[in-house]
Order: C-alpha cells, then structure tokens, then sequence
C-alpha cells in the first residue's frame, strides 16, 4: 500500500472515531498538538521513529505523554500507527484528518500569502469577507512570504486574487516598459 492511501486511510478512520463521539474539532486540536510535540522533542521523535524499541513501548510512551491533555481518538489511531512503524506519516495523517474534516463540514480552505504574519482583527476580517462572497465558511491557511513586500495572496476555490506589493510592482514595471520613451503619446 502507498503511503497517500495508508495516510487516507488513517485520515478516515480517525474522522470515523471523531464523528461518533462528536469530537472532530478536540480531535484536530489532539492532532496538531502530537504533531507539535513530536517535532519539538527529538527525544520523543527518535524514540517513536526507532524500530528497536517494540511498537508496545511506543505505544504506552503516546499514552503517559497525551493521556490527560489530548483527545482519546486522536491518541488511539496516533498509537496504532506508531505501533504499525508509521511514525514517519502523524503529520500528513493530521493534515488529511483536518482537510477531510473541513471537506465534510462543507468549509472552503482559503490559502493566505502575506509579507507579515496576520493579527487577529485581520485574519477574522478576511474569513468573513472571503465567507459572504463564497457564500460558505472559509477557514484560512496562513503563510509569510517576506518577497510580496506587502499586501495579500488569497487561493481560494481555484482562484488567486493577488493584492501583493509585489505584484503591483510587476505590473507598473510592465506598463512602463510597453510604453513609448520620451512621453511621446
């Protein structure tokens, strides 16, 4: 089996899990905070990605560690892929978990691009706007590209509407280099 379909099928079975004890949004959260933690703690990333230690240990390791602060189903599936030599796919597992989670809910993703990271007043500004012009809730996936100098990127629904200082520019540098020299008209 490819990892895309062992991470798809992870993905739906923890959303399986979610959805019976309604708890997609603690499980998303659960997720992203495993994944946290596993980048921040090389301790704990080499020993879940050690294949010496037995998959029995690992697992009791993910339960003292998330036990008391993260969703049971978000610890059960992370322990069974870890157990299963997976360790490697928790991050791309929480990415489809939350992509397929906002799939169901019928939310938009809307990919933000910004020369600085938003504050909360603007990044809840945008989610409205792009929200009554898709008519859907959108939920906002940020990014800070230094190169857009400023102003904004939004991808949304196969679209890119492009505010960015940059592109501006590019655009005032191609209309002053398509006009004739001199101020001839």
């Amino acid at each position: 089996m490819r990892s895309s379909e062992t991470v798809e099928g992870y993905a739906r079975a923890l959303y399986g899990l979610a959805s019976v004890s309604d708890a997609v949004d603690a499980v998303d959260e659960g997720m992203a905070a495993i994944v946290e933690a596993v980048r921040s703690h090389s301790g704990l990333r080499e020993t879940l990605m050690d294949v010496v230690v037995p998959g029995t240990k690992k697992r009791e390791i993910l339960r003292e560690v998330f036990a008391e602060s993260v969703a049971p189903e978000a610890v059960a599936v992370t322990a069974s892929m870890v157990e299963r030599g997976h360790a490697g796919l928790v991050d791309d597992v929480a990415k489809a978990f939350r992509a397929l989670a906002e799939s169901e809910r019928g939310i938009v993703v809307a990919e933000v691009t910004t020369a600085v990271p938003l504050d909360d007043a603007l990044r809840s500004s945008v989610a409205d706007k792009l929200a009554a012009s898709l008519g859907r809730p959108v939920s906002l996936r940020e990014r800070v590209d230094g190169s857009l100098l400023g102003g904004i990127r939004i991808n949304v629904a196969g679209r890119v509407l492009d505010g960015s200082l940059s592109s501006r520019l590019a655009a005032m540098r191609a209309t002053l280099s398509s006009t004739p020299k001199g101020g001839e008209v």
